[in-house]
C-alpha cells in the first residue's frame, strides 16, 4: 500500500486583532454599561433573556443542563439587583442593604492559563454563598469574553468603600482552606470577600460536606471547571469565529493539540522537545488511513519551529494522512504589560483550539494546556491531557531508569498547586476531607515539587 502524505507543516493561519468592539465596561454610565452584556436583553432590571449563542457548538457537547438553568437565573438575578438598586436608583443605597459579594482580583501580569481558573473559583463561591460575582482589575474582559452580566468591580466600588472585607485566598500569603474546605460560606458575614490567586485553588470545595450535594447533582462528572467556565468564559463572536474558521479548515478525523511550554523552567529542569513527538508516535500507534491533525502551539517561535521539524519526521514513516498546523501569532514579541510571550488574543484562540482536540499533550508545571484541556466538554477529556515531564540538563538523565517521562492524567480538571500544601500543611481535618475528592491524587500530582 502506498503511503499517502499530506505534508503542511508550515501552515499557518493569520490571528486578526480584534478591533471596533465598542461599549467595553470602563464606564459607569448605566445605558453603556446595558451594552455590554452581550446577548443580554435588560430593561430596567425586570426581565432579562439569555441567549446561549456558541460559534463552535460543532466541536462541543452540551451537557451540564442542571448547571445550565442555575447560571441563568444567576444572571437574571444578578443583572436585575444590579440596575435596579445599585445603579438604577438616585438614592444610594445604606451599607446594610447592599448585597454581599465575591471579588476577583484579577493579575494580568501572570501567564494567560492563570487568569480563567481564579474567576471560575469566583463565580463557585458566588453562588454558593448567595453573593453576587465581581471581577476587579480585567477592564478589558469584555474585549475577549461574552458577557451575560455587569462584574465590572469599578461600577460599584465606591459603594462599598465602608464595608467590611477579607480574602479568601490572597497569592501564596493567605488562603482560608478552613472555611473553603469544611465551612459553610454563607455563614460569613463579611460583605466582600476577595479572592487574589493564580491557582485552581477552590478545588477543595467540591469534597465540602456542606455542599457535595449540590455538586452532585448538578455536576455529576466532577468536571466542575468545565461546566462553569463554558458558560462564564465564552470567546467574544469576533474571536470564537476565527476558532471556528481555524477548526473546519484544519481538524480532521483524529486530532492531537500539543502545548510546548519551553521556557518554563521547573527546579532548574528543561523540556524535553523531542519527548513531545515521542508521545505522538505513541497515540497514532496502529491507525491506518486516518486524517490526523496535530496543532502546535508554542510560547516561542524556535520552540514551534524544532517541533514542527521532529513531527515531520513522523510523517514520513506513517501510513495516515497527518496535518501539523499552527497559528502565525509572534511568540517571540516582546509583551509590555507582562513576561508572556505573543498576544492575549492570540493566546487565547491557541487554548481554544487545543481544547477542541481529542488528545492533549502538555507541558507539566504549566497552567496553559490544563486550562485548554478544562474549557471543552469533549468526551475525551474526561481521561485528562497527556503530561510531558522535565529532564536534567544532561544526558545522563535519559539514563535514569526510574524516571517519570510521561503520565496520563486522570481528568481535565485543572491543576491545584496549593494541594500538597494542604495535605502536608493543613489541619488535619482538612487535609483528610479533600482527600475525599476522588480527584485529590489528580489535583496534587500535576505541578512542582517532582
Amino acid at each position: 500500500m502506498g503511503i499517502f502524505l499530506m505534508l503542511t507543516s508550515y501552515e499557518t493561519y493569520r490571528i486578526k486583532n480584534v478591533e471596533n468592539i465598542k461599549n467595553t465596561t470602563n464606564h459607569t454610565n448605566v445605558e453603556n454599561i446595558k451594552n455590554t452584556t452581550n446577548h443580554t436583553n435588560v430593561e430596567n432590571g425586570n426581565h432579562v433573556d439569555i441567549v446561549n449563542v456558541n460559534t463552535v457548538k460543532k466541536y462541543e457537547e452540551v451537557k451540564y443542563l442542571e448547571f445550565d438553568l442555575v447560571y441563568n437565573q444567576y444572571v437574571k438575578k444578578h443583572n436585575s439587583i444590579v440596575f435596579s438598586k445599585l445603579l438604577g436608583s438616585s438614592a444610594k443605597p445604606n451599607i446594610s442593604e447592599l448585597p454581599k459579594v465575591v471579588v476577583v482580583q484579577s493579575d494580568l501580569t501572570k501567564g494567560y492559563g492563570n487568569r480563567i481558573p481564579p474567576l471560575v473559583c469566583g463565580f463557585i463561591y458566588s453562588l454558593l454563598s448567595d453573593r453576587l460575582f465581581f471581577i476587579d482589575g480585567y477592564d478589558n474582559f469584555s474585549s475577549y469574553y461574552e458577557k451575560d452580566f455587569e462584574h465590572n468591580w469599578k461600577i460599584v466600588e465606591n459603594m462599598y468603600k465602608n464595608s467590611s472585607s477579607r480574602h479568601l485566598h490572597k497569592r501564596n500569603v493567605y488562603n482560608d482552606f478552613q472555611l473553603v474546605a469544611t465551612g459553610n460560606l454563607s455563614n460569613d458575614k463579611t460583605d466582600i470577600l476577595y479572592v487574589a490567586t493564580w491557582d485552581y485553588a477552590c478545588a477543595p470545595i467540591t469534597s465540602n460536606p456542606h455542599y457535595k450535594e449540590w455538586f452532585n447533582k448538578l455536576i455529576p462528572d466532577s468536571r466542575v471547571f468545565t461546566a462553569i467556565s463554558l458558560k462564564l468564559i465564552r470567546l467574544h463572536p469576533n474571536i470564537s469565529k476565527q476558532v471556528e474558521i481555524f477548526a473546519d479548515n484544519n481538524f480532521k478525523d483524529y486530532n492531537i493539540g500539543i502545548h510546548l511550554r519551553e521556557k518554563k523552567t521547573t527546579n532548574r529542569l528543561i523540556t524535553p522537545i523531542d519527548h513531545f513527538s515521542e508521545v505522538v508516535k505513541m497515540l497514532i500507534l496502529g491507525m491506518k488511513n486516518t486524517n490526523i491533525t496535530i496543532f502546535v502551539s508554542a510560547d516561542s517561535n524556535n520552540g514551534r519551529k524544532k517541533l514542527v521539524n521532529l513531527l515531520d519526521e513522523i510523517i514520513i514513516y506513517n501510513n495516515n494522512s497527518i496535518n501539523i498546523v499552527h497559528t502565525d501569532d509572534n511568540m517571540d514579541a516582546p509583551n509590555p504589560f507582562n513576561s508572556n510571550t505573543g498576544t492575549e488574543i492570540g493566546a487565547l484562540i491557541d487554548m481554544k483550539l487545543l481544547s477542541l482536540c481529542d488528545d492533549l499533550v502538555i507541558t507539566y508545571g504549566s497552567t496553559f494546556g490544563y486550562t485548554a484541556a478544562g474549557w471543552s466538554s469533549k468526551v475525551s477529556h474526561r481521561r485528562g491531557p497527556y503530561v510531558v515531564m522535565p529532564i536534567k540538563n544532561s544526558s545522563d538523565d535519559f539514563w535514569t531508569s526510574d524516571k517519570v517521562w510521561v503520565y496520563g492524567a486522570t481528568s481535565n480538571e485543572p491543576c491545584m498547586y496549593l494541594s500538597k500544601w494542604v495535605l502536608d500543611k493543613a489541619d488535619k481535618a482538612i487535609s483528610r476531607t479533600f482527600k475525599s475528592n476522588p480527584l485529590w491524587m489528580h489535583y496534587s500530582q500535576c505541578h512542582w515539587p517532582i
